[in-house]
């Protein structure tokens, strides 16, 4: 073993791990890209790209929702974000505006797709 090496002594078991470097962008829609980084129990983080003048739909949240600004603009149910803002999404709502002038990056906690 190198110096660099450490011997795997922790179980991992139930775990995920992601590396955003080496995940490509997937496309999920209409100036939308999207990483999942990592799933567990029926949740997802994931990295999402919004390009410049991206309108989302409406859409009901079975489960709460969290999403983190990494850089851009966004308007989310009538509020103005950028680069630092967040946002939590109780269950059981709707979002009813999702946009974004100039495009941005979000990181979201989310129920898992399927």
């Amino acid at each position: 073993m190198s110096t660099t090496e450490t011997p795997d002594t922790h179980d991992t078991t139930g775990w995920t791990f992601g590396d955003s470097d080496s995940i490509d962008w997937m496309t999920v829609g209409d100036k939308v890209e999207m990483k999942t980084l990592a799933d567990a129990e029926g949740r997802t983080i994931a990295l999402f790209r919004f390009g410049a003048g991206y309108v989302g739909g409406t859409h009901h949240h079975e489960l709460s929702e969290f999403s983190y600004v990494l850089d851009g603009d966004l308007v989310s149910n009538g509020v103005p974000m950028k680069t630092g803002h967040a946002y939590g999404v109780a269950s059981g709502t709707d979002h009813t505006e999702f946009r974004s002038e100039n495009g941005c990056t979000l990181v979201s906690v989310f129920k898992s797709f399927g």
